[in-house]
This record gives C-alpha cells, sequence and structure tokens, in this order.
C-alpha cells in the first residue's frame, strides 16, 4: 500500500523533525485543540445544513457519527454536551481507577501514535489492560451512572475472553476502549515495556504508554486485521517511524512484526518512511 502524499519529500522531513524535537505534551495539547476544531467545524457545518438546529441536533449528530449505535445513547443528554469534549478528566478517572485495583494498564491507539508520531484528531482513547477477573463489580461501580456508561456485565466478558469493551463519558460523548491484554507473549512485553508520559498535554499528569515500537507493531496488526484498506493506520505508522528514526529497536521490530505476522508490512513501510 502506497497512499498519496501531497507533501514533497523535502517539506516531510523538515515536518518529521520538527515533531521529533516537540516536548511530547504539546503534542498532547495539539490533539486537544484538534479535537476540538473538529467539533467545532462539525457543529458549524450542521448548523449550514439545518439553520434551525438546536445544541441537542447537534450534538445528538456528532454522538451518532462518533460513537455509532448502542445502549450509550438513551443514556445521553445532548442538549447539555459539551461542545468542547475534555478528554483528560475521564482518562484520568480512568487511570485512578486502574491504579487503585492495581491493574496494570498502557495508553495506545491515536494517542500513544500521536506522542510518538505526528499529532492528529482522534474521537475515542485505547488502553490495553491486565486482565482484572472478580473485580469487574468493583471497576464498575467507580464510575457514576449520571455520567459514564460502565456496563459489568460487559466488563466480565470482555476478561473473560480476553477482548475488548468500551466506556463511556456521557457528558462529552468521549468513549474509552479497553482492550484486556491477551496471553501472547508480545501482549505481555506491551505491558512490561510501558514508559509515562505526558500523553494528554503538559501540566496534566503522566500516564502510562506504549512504547513507539508497540504502536507500530499494533497498527500494523490492525491494519491487516481490517483488510489493509486504513490509510489512517498505515499513516500514523509511517508517522512513528519517521519521527523516531533511529530512535526505534530495529531488532526488537523485526522479532516482534515476524511474530504476530505482519514483518512483510513493516519492511513495506520502512521502505516508504
Amino acid at each position: 500500500m502506497t497512499p498519496l502524499s501531497d507533501t514533497p519529500p523535502e517539506v516531510e522531513r523538515l515536518l518529521a523533525e520538527a515533531y521529533r524535537r516537540m516536548p511530547a505534551g504539546r503534542k498532547g495539547q495539539l490533539v486537544a485543540e484538534q479535537n476540538r476544531f473538529a467539533r467545532a467545524l462539525h457543529a458549524a457545518g450542521h448548523r449550514m445544513r439545518n439553520p434551525a438546529a438546536t445544541p441537542a441536533d447537534v450534538g445528538r449528530e456528532w454522538a451518532a457519527l462518533t460513537l455509532g449505535p448502542g445502549p450509550w445513547l438513551d443514556r445521553m443528554d445532548f442538549a447539555t454536551m459539551s461542545p468542547a469534549p475534555d478528554h483528560v478528566r475521564p482518562l484520568r478517572h480512568l487511570t485512578t481507577v486502574l491504579d487503585d485495583l492495581n491493574i496494570r494498564y498502557a495508553v495506545g491507539g491515536s494517542f500513544a501514535s500521536s506522542l510518538h508520531g505526528y499529532p492528529r484528531q482522534t474521537h475515542d482513547a485505547d488502553l490495553t489492560v491486565e486482565p482484572f477477573p472478580g473485580q469487574e463489580r468493583l471497576f464498575a461501580l467507580r464510575f457514576p451512572a449520571d455520567e459514564y456508561y460502565a456496563d459489568e456485565a460487559m466488563a466480565r466478558d470482555a476478561v473473560a475472553r480476553r477482548s475488548r469493551f468500551n466506556l463511556l463519558h456521557l457528558p462529552t460523548g468521549f468513549k474509552i476502549d479497553l482492550f484486556v491484554r491477551k496471553g501472547r507473549p508480545f501482549d505481555r512485553e506491551l505491558l512490561a515495556r510501558r514508559v509515562e508520559a505526558p500523553v494528554f498535554g503538559e501540566g496534566e499528569g503522566e500516564f502510562g504508554v506504549v512504547t513507539a515500537e508497540e504502536v507500530i507493531l499494533l497498527k500494523l496488526e490492525w491494519f491487516r486485521l481490517g483488510g489493509e484498506t486504513s490509510d489512517r493506520q498505515w499513516n500514523d505508522v509511517l508517522g512513528v517511524l519517521r519521527v523516531q528514526a533511529d530512535r526505534l529497536d530495529a531488532a526488537y521490530l523485526d522479532r516482534w512484526a515476524a511474530e504476530i505476522g505482519v514483518k512483510d508490512r513493516l519492511d513495506q513501510v520502512r521502505g516508504q518512511a
């Protein structure tokens, strides 16, 4: 896969160097600003199409576009939904709960790729968590029902099957996907190698986050599982490779890319980067 690009190689090099020098906290702030800008653009576009639209109408369409159908939609108050979602507060609450319950976690997904590569707007956050059998009820009870959608049964099923479940912050419509760690050696490495970083902006504290190598491997795996059609996943990987460059552990990448079945795509994306 070779996505089209309107950025000349020299400009791409300068951009990668700028992000390479940029502090991690500043990247987190850029992601927050991009999220607010995307929300503002959506609201403006909705009102152009529907001049009589109410705040509730705008919020309802945003939720439908970004969250998709689900039981959370019946719980959300679209009239009071914040037009500038604060993703840090629910994420901080979640990580506090995980720490209190002694459940190890690592932030991944687009927040991690933005930290290690090119920052970009995202609608949700991804966390990998250690399995926590027997604690599902304690976990769910830590999220007030008037502010969060946190389904105990869904969490229990995900822990049992080592799959994914969702946590939704109702006032903002911000969704967090929690991936219960699978049993593969690679997934154990992912959590063992996590680093602490100000992934959500300066002054917001440090959180456990997957390393640059794991971002590359995870996103290549998601790219493959998604039918190898996602420009977004591929470009996130390119961004991390270009920004991190010689900081990456090449032997580690080669070893685990072969182990999880994405070595061919790693070689290809390296050549493009």
